[in-house]
């Protein structure tokens, strides 16, 4: 009875939940786009949060990564046994390296 739902269920939520979010997504960014139409704004050019959007994904892979790297190494040496690890560092480093990717941005933007 403990294990009434299973990871089955909690992989189908969890792919309801990703495909409405990137949904909601999808149908918030039409309806910005039909209102800057409306208005007269141009639309094709490329807003600025998207310039290092490349950026941005490579920085937060390498955080995630160099995350699990440390949560592997962390649990090999110690004597503690957890899962708590790999989560709580991938995200501890994924956000480290998205602010770095921030700064970084912020750098490169002021050449140019």
């Amino acid at each position: 009875m403990n294990n009434f739902l299973g990871p089955g269920a909690v992989l189908a939520a969890l792919f309801l939940a990703t495909g409405y979010t990137i949904y909601t997504f999808i149908k918030a960014s039409h309806l910005e786009r039909m209102a800057k139409i409306e208005k007269g704004i141009d639309t094709n050019t490329s807003p600025d949060h998207a310039k290092f959007l490349g950026l941005k994904i490579g920085m937060l892979m390498i955080g995630m990564a160099c995350g699990l790297l440390l949560a592997y190494a962390l649990e090999q040496t110690t004597t503690i046994k957890g899962e708590v690890f790999y989560p709580s560092f991938m995200l501890l480093f994924g956000g480290i390296s998205l602010i770095i990717s921030f700064f970084w941005a912020k750098k490169l933007n002021k050449k140019h």
